[in-house]
Parts: structure tokens; sequence; C-alpha cells
């Protein structure tokens, strides 16, 4: 073999010794915008396939299904399997002629996950393979293969033919092309007797190919999969090729595989933005991957059934449709619209909740005392008692005896379109979460599906979960894939789902809240709103996904909780639940409770509850903020909507001098230096006995609390009484304090009032939080890690020289740390970048609680104005770091001109809810 360059694609070809193309790979991996692995092969293939020697109609089914019976399609490449290593993930398409598979001919394409780059392609495709199509007597023939005729076929007597052992699994047709030296690779004399065969392998004394099978010549050929269990070798699977026309055995081979399956790993809108369920196989078989079904039981007698530890598919409501079962070996492998499919992903996604749970900390037996396990689940029943057929687009989790645990789950189908090919609505993870983590947890502790004020959480639990990482175009459509539901999580107070409008104070009303759906909808929202602030509107995968498990963790905690007596008749009931809730340590994680209970109580507020005393309702306004809510200005108001730099508070500053002056001064190293802060109050009435803390720290990024501060020389000072209502800021200070690091130090204040303790009044002598979880969740707090640098090329070049700042890694695993630095335009464009020059530069890993010196330098560009930067919203520079992936904090260097005037800029700010505005105070 030899290898090529193609300098028009950038691409090195493997040619064999005949020339055919066999291996592509790229120097720099071909990225591509695909959502699936599935769909960037498609895409791969279609712009570099020639380079493979492969025609345009060979990939026009590309995820066309493997046809049972020969077609009059000719030589085409259909999907066959995916396959995950690390962060490799292979597309595997057998070669097909009549659309059956070609015998170990195919064509593989590797690509690398987070984000889908392609690495390269390889081919073992046959050239022009000639294959002649079998009367239809013989494919008759070949169909009705039994024991007796296998036997035959491989040469055994009629007493091996009796064996308990020898049993046929399975059986399909295929394309081999004959190879006289494989076939006894694994064969022996036929002399020899089996037990003798042990020391040389398994293999069986096959009689010779009948006269006319030609060397190198392509045959349709039966594989039939059995048992034939030998000693020692129990049980013990084989695949026999027989030739369709003469009944030869071409091919033997002993094998065993593992158990997958082909499922939908979330919706397809989620996954890729669509299809819809109302499209076919082929449209939607590109969106299933393959997964190992975790926790199934081994096989019984050859046979593997979709049975678990934790779940259990058996057959329950009409209409009866047995689910699938394999031979050992196989793979539950199915087209998308199919009750089979259907079954495959009813085990997984109801599986998925059970692993979930524990994964968040929870033991499923402990949490869940009334369910029995494995839980039982039909993959196509209905839920309509008039349509028992279960021709609706339904599903629902049935309590067991006594309603204090789950019974069962059931499905019918996510489309009726098309019933002699029909899709289950088990395919649909965001249903299955609906059904398990909002009625199946509510039968096991309040004793019923439903919460007295709403229909359950369930719409919660599976709008949070699947957002990460959502292609759906619609984020606030509840269920994207089944858009007949019409449920959403952006519903608006002004439109009367608050919690004081008509819905709220009407539950399960028919005419108003039939079944209670609209309550669910606005706990959906207000439970929405909740996550996007502590990260869900993250840019970043990681912390979302964070987001979504916390939000989650605090659901599930305050429903365990509960019991029939306590169930909640009220949505401030639940509200309440939630904060207690948040107290919780969360051990399994090992994060300090009380960090987000002022955002639960915001994100009620803002969906119409806590409104004052005496105003009529229903009405449609959104709440009131707390009696007294002191906070330190960060850009917010003193609200919750997510933002991801939490270290640039403007309302904190310092001074070389006790002068009171107004402007950031960069600290000066071993002398007393004078901090400020300045504190207003978004409550209804005047706060009163008012303190506020300050602290100080060398300057660093992934801080914890309170383990890296220590308290300024001035550590407390009262605050005069802060009027409502946001209408007048209060300077408090100054904070003497002697700042011992070189460049900056991070400055930490914290206020607190007599009704409003900031979250860290609660915490003992051994409890400790990371900055990234408590600043940007508790508006008594502002930090502060801004280090001014000039904006002329000579002083910005020196500043850099002697720049440096720590970095710690706040988790409590082992973690990846990395480093990003963004520019103000005006230097991006002239060339201006960040070098780091620690070890590591700008990735490494560290171990929890653990800290690096980062050391930067400027790389100087063009010349630029300084002028220049009074142009741009933010002229700022900023170093961001991450831990896995989590925005654990920062650094911002802001550019200043020569009259040493900080240039102005905005608080970096993401948004609400798109139906929800951002509230600033403007009085």
């Amino acid at each position: 073999m030899f290898e090529e360059f193609d300098a028009h694609s950038q691409t090195r070809i493997l040619r064999d010794d005949s020339g055919v193309a066999r291996a592509l790979s790229h120097d720099r991996y071909v990225r591509t915008d695909a959502p699936t692995a599935q769909l960037a092969a498609g895409d791969y293939l279609n712009r570099y396939g020639k380079l493979l020697g492969l025609q345009a109609s060979e990939l026009k089914q590309l995820f066309a299904p493997l046809a049972q019976d020969p077609t009059s399609d000719q030589i085409e490449f259909r999907l066959r399997s995916e396959k995950h290593q690390f962060d490799l993930v292979t597309m595997v398409f057998s070669q097909t002629c009549f659309g059956l598979p070609v015998w170990e001919a195919g064509l593989a394409v590797t690509m690398k996950e987070n984000p889908l780059r392609i690495v390269g392609a390889q081919t073992t495709q046959h050239p022009d393979p000639k294959v002649k199509r079998p009367s239809p007597e013989a494919l008759s023939r070949s169909k009705a293969i039994d024991l007796t005729g296998l036997a035959r076929s491989l040469g055994l007597d009629a007493g091996s033919a009796r064996e308990a052992s020898f049993s046929i699994d399975h059986q399909r047709l295929m394309i081999y092309r004959y190879d006289g030296a494989e076939r006894t690779h694994l064969s022996v004399p036929a002399a020899k007797r089996l037990p003798a065969l042990q020391a040389a392998g398994p293999g069986l004394p096959l009689p010779p190919v009948h006269g006319s099978i030609r060397e190198g010549e392509h045959y349709v050929v039966t594989a039939v999969y059995f048992r034939f269990d030998t000693s020692g070798m129990e049980p013990l699977h084989w695949v026999a090729l027989v030739e369709v026309e003469t009944g030869s055995v071409l091919l033997l081979l002993p094998f065993a595989d593992s158990v997958t399956g082909m499922v939908f790993m979330t919706d397809p809108v989620t996954l890729a933005g669509g299809p819809l369920p109302n499209a076919a196989s082929l449209v939607l078989n590109p969106v299933r991957s393959s997964v190992t079904l975790a926790g199934l039981s081994p096989p019984v007698n050859g046979t593997q059934s979709l049975s678990g530890s934790n779940v259990i598919l058996t057959e329950i409501e009409a209409p009866t449709i047995a689910d699938p079962q394999i031979s050992n070996g196989m793979s539950f492998d199915f087209d998308a619209r199919s009750n089979d499919f259907a079954a495959v992903n009813a085990y997984h996604n109801c599986d998925r909740f059970y692993r979930l749970l524990e994964d968040l900390g929870f033991d499923p037996p402990s949490y869940l005392p009334g369910t029995t396990f494995p839980s039982p689940v039909d993959h196509r029943g209905h839920a309509d008692p008039n349509d028992p057929q279960g021709i609706e687009i339904n599903a629902h989790c049935v309590g067991n005896a006594g309603g204090v645990g789950i019974g069962y789950t059931s499905f019918a189908l996510a489309d009726l379109g098309d019933l002699n090919a029909p899709i289950g609505l088990a395919c649909d993870l965001r249903v299955a979460m609906h059904e398990l983590f909002g009625h199946g947890v509510l039968f096991n502790h309040v004793g019923k599906a439903n919460f007295r004020f709403s229909h359950s959480a369930g719409d919660s639990f599976a709008t949070v979960l699947n957002d990460p990482g959502s292609q759906a175009q619609d984020r606030y459509l509840s269920f994207p894939w089944i858009t007949a539901a019409g449920r959403r999580h952006d519903r608006a107070v002004v439109a009367g789902f608050g919690w004081s409008g008509n819905i709220a104070l009407h539950p399960f009303d028919p005419t108003l809240d039939y079944k209670g759906y609209g309550n669910e909808q606005i706990l959906s929202t207000t439970m929405f709103r909740i996550y996007q602030s502590i990260g869900g509107d993250s840019t970043d995968i990681a912390m979302k996904q964070f987001a979504a498990r916390v939000v989650c963790y605090l659901m599930l905690t305050a429903i365990g909780g509960m019991d029939s007596a306590t169930n909640p008749p009220a949505a401030e009931y639940f509200a309440d639940a939630l904060r207690k809730a948040d107290a919780a340590d969360w051990l399994s994680e090992g994060l300090s409770g009380g960090a987000y209970g002022k955002v639960i109580r915001w994100g009620f507020e803002k969906q119409g509850m806590y409104q004052p005393n005496g105003v009529p309702k229903p009405n449609n306004n959104v709440g009131t903020p707390p009696d007294v809510d002191v906070y330190i200005e960060d850009g917010r108001g003193g609200e919750y909507q997510f933002q991801p730099n939490h270290w640039s508070c403007q309302a904190i500053w310092n001074r070389r001098l006790n002068d009171g002056g107004a402007a950031h001064e960069e600290p000066v190293v071993g002398v007393t230096n004078y901090a400020y802060v300045k504190v207003k109050n978004r409550g209804t009435q005047i706060a009163v006995n008012v303190t506020v803390r300050a602290f100080h720290c060398q300057p660093s990024a992934g801080l914890t609390y309170p383990d890296d501060w220590q308290p300024m020389t001035t550590a407390q000072l009262p605050c005069a009484n802060v009027p409502p209502n946001s209408s007048a800021e209060i300077l408090v200070g100054p904070f003497e304090w002697v700042p011992s690091q070189i460049g900056h130090e991070c400055m930490f204040m914290v206020v607190s009032a007599l009704n409003d303790p900031s979250n860290i009044d609660n915490f003992t002598a051994t409890d400790s939080i990371a900055e990234w979880r408590l600043v940007p969740n508790d508006n008594n707090i502002g930090q502060r890690n801004v280090a001014p640098v000039s904006a002329t090329r000579k002083l910005l070049v020196a500043g850099f020289d002697r720049m440096s700042f720590h970095v710690k890694n706040p988790l409590r695993k082992r973690a990846r740390m990395t480093l990003t630095a963004s520019l103000p335009l005006t230097l991006v464009k002239r060339d201006w970048r960040i070098a780091f020059a620690n070890a590591g530069s700008d990735a490494f890993t560290l171990e929890p609680g653990n800290a690096r010196e980062i050391k930067m330098r400027i790389l100087p560009g063009k010349d630029f104005d300084p002028d220049d930067f009074h142009k741009e919203e933010e002229p700022v520079i900023r170093i961001e770091a991450r831990a896995d992936g989590i925005l654990v904090g920062g650094m911002s260097y802001p550019l200043v001109t020569k009259a040493k005037k900080a240039v102005k800029t905005k608080p970096q700010l993401r948004g609400a809810p798109k139906s929800q505005k951002s509230s600033k105070s403007k009085r």
C-alpha cells in the first residue's frame, strides 16, 4: 500500500497495491455543523466520498435499513453500527447488493466528539462485486432451514442434531465472497471427533463445498446463527454462511458479542432540531445512537430480553405487542418507526430515570420505598379507556396498590399518521422524565400522582434536564418533538400565568386548569427561570449541566420531605420546601447548602408570587421583593438574571488616600489603602441595622470562602439606613487594609441587614463554598478582581510583563483547568494576544484545592490609538478560568487612558427568559 496527498482537499489517501483508495486522513480535522455522528458521517461522505471512489448513487440510502429479502438495488452503502471509544465515534456502513450486506465489506468514518470533527475514513469495500440473483426456489429453501437441514450442511450426524443445546437463534440473507482458506481456518478434518477439537479451538468437520462454488466469487448466503455447545464451552454460539442454491457452508465461525441497542438519546428535535415524529424511518434513523443497555439481566437459554435490575418490559395493557427478544450476541437494532425500537427506548429511558436518581445521590430503593424493583414498563399501552388499542399520543405512570409507589409505566404513540410503521412515545425522553420524575416520585411520597396545586413537577424535570445542548428551535416549547402537547415553560404573568392569577388560584378547574396542566406550566416556567439564573443561560455546556442537576436535586429533595399530609395545596408551599431543601448539604457532591435560596425566592417572585398583603386577587402582576433586600450593585439591580462575570463589581473600589474619591486606584503594596462600597435596597421598607464586612486576598480565580479570604484591617463597618425601592445608594467606607501582592488584590464585600442576612451568615466554622456558587447567587455580596492597565502600547506591554494571578481548583475532585483570554476588538484587529508563560500554559490539571500561579505577557501587534477604546462597549482584557468546563472565576483588566481615567464599561449580563424582562429599577 502507498500514500499520496491530494492538495486540493488537503487529504492523505492510502491506496492498496491495485491503486484502490482504502483510507483518508486529515492533518487538520474536518469540521462539521452536523448535530449527530450519523449526520456528520453522511455530510463527510458526500463531500469526500469521491476520493474513495464512491459514486453518488452508492450514498443515496446511507441510512436505509439493511434488507431482509433481495431488492432491485445494486451496490450501495447502508448504516451498520455506531461505536464509541473514549472521545472517538466511528460510524460503520455496510456495503450492500440487492439491499443485503456484503460480509465484512464496508466503510467507516471516524470523528472526535465535542465538537464533532472528522479524523478520516477507511473502507473494506469489494470493488464492483458481481452477484447472481438466486432462484425463487432457492430463496424459499433458504428460509426453511431447520435443525436437520443445518446439521446436514455442517456435516453433523443425526445424533448431534438431537443435542439439547443445538438450536437456531436467528438467520438472515447476506452476500459472501468465497475464500476456501478462510472456510477451513477454524475447521478440522472430518475424521476427528468433537471432544478432540478443544485443543485446537472450536470447529466442526465441514463437508466439501459443492463443485459449482468458485474461489473469489460472490454468493447470496443465509447467515444462520445457532447454538451448539462443546465440552467446556457452554453456551457456545456460531454463525454458518450457507449458500442458498447448494446448501454448502462457505464459512463457519464461533462468536459472541455484547448487548447494545439503537435509541434516541433524547427526542430528535432536542438532539438535532428534527425531524418530527411524522417522518419516515429513513429520515429518523440517522438520529439514533448506539448505546450499551445498562443493567440488563443475563440471557436465558441464549435469548436476551429487555429486563434488568431497574426496569422490566412486560405486557400490561392493550394492545398486545410483545417486546423484542434477541439471540445472545445480537444487538437491539431496529428502525425508528417500529414497536421494537419503542421497546428499546422504553427500557433505556426508564432505566435512565433510576440511574439519574442514583447519580444525584439518591438511593432508588430508599427514595422510592413503595416501588418494587424491577419496575414494569409497557412500551405499547393506552391511557384513554375509550381507545384500548392505544391509537393516541399519550403515556402514563400508574401507582401500585394503595398508590404508595410506582406500579408500572406505559406509553402509547408519538404519531398517528402511519400505524403500519408506528413510532412510540417511549422514544421521547422528555415524556419518560415527566412520567417518572413527575408522577412516579409523587406516588412514593404523597400517595398520589399529583400535587394538590399542580398536575406535577414532571414538565419542570423534563425541560431542565433536556435544555443543556438542546437544538430545539423553540427553547421554551416543553415537548418540542410532540408539538401537539402545546405546553410551554415561558408562560407570561401578564397572560394569566402568574401565581396570583386565575389559573393558579383555581387548580384543576375543568375550564381554567384542566387536569392541572396550566399550573404545571406556571411551575415549569418558574423552575426554568431558576435554572437559567444559576447557570442554565451560560454558554458553557458544563455550567448548564451543573445547573440542571442542581434544580433536579432541589426538587427531589423538596418532594422527598413530603407525605400525603403535606402534599402542597398551593405553590407557596412548594417554594418554601425548595428553599428548605437548599439549606441541606449535597453530600454526594460535596457541596455546602444555602447557595440558592435567594434565587428560588426571586424565581417565584417574578412569576407573580409574594404579592403585597391586601392586594386584590386574582391579578396578573409580578410579585414584590422582600421587605428588606439590601444588595451591592453588580449591574442586575439586585436581581438574579444569569451573570457569567461575577468578579467585576464596580460598586467596590480602592483609594490610596482617605479622600472618598469615586474612581478606583490600583492598590499600593505594604501601605494602608482605603476601600469603599455602595449599598442599595430593592426591598419595600427601609433597611436598618445594616453592616458591611470587607475581605481581600491575592489575585486569584476559583476562590473559596472563607478559606482564601482574610478580613481587611477594618473588618466591619456600620451602614446608614438604606431607603427602599433602590431609590438611593449609600456609601460605606473607608475600610483600611494593607495589600501584600504586587499589582492587584481581590476585594470582597458582604452587606447584611436586620431582615436580610447574607447566605454566609448561616455558615458554621466548618462550612465553605466556592465563589462561583456564592457571589452571583447572593446579592448581598460583591467581588472585584479588577486591575486597570494603561491603554498605551509601551505601558500595556510593560504592565503585563509583571502580571500574574493564581488559579485554584475549587471542585471536590481533580479537574482539568483551562484559561481563556478575551481582548477588546481594537487589540484583536491589530493581532494583539495574551500568552501564558506558566507550566501547562492555558490548560492543566489540578487536584482539589490546589492552585497554580499564572504568569502572563501580552504579545503586541500593530499600533493603536487609545481613543479607539472609547468607541467600544467593553474595552477590557478578561481572563476566565474554568474547572472541567465550569466558569469558576477570572480577572478583569480595564484599559485606562493617559489621564488615568478608566474607560467606562458595562457589566456583562445575559438575559432572562424571553417572556420576562429585567426589572432594574430606575428610581
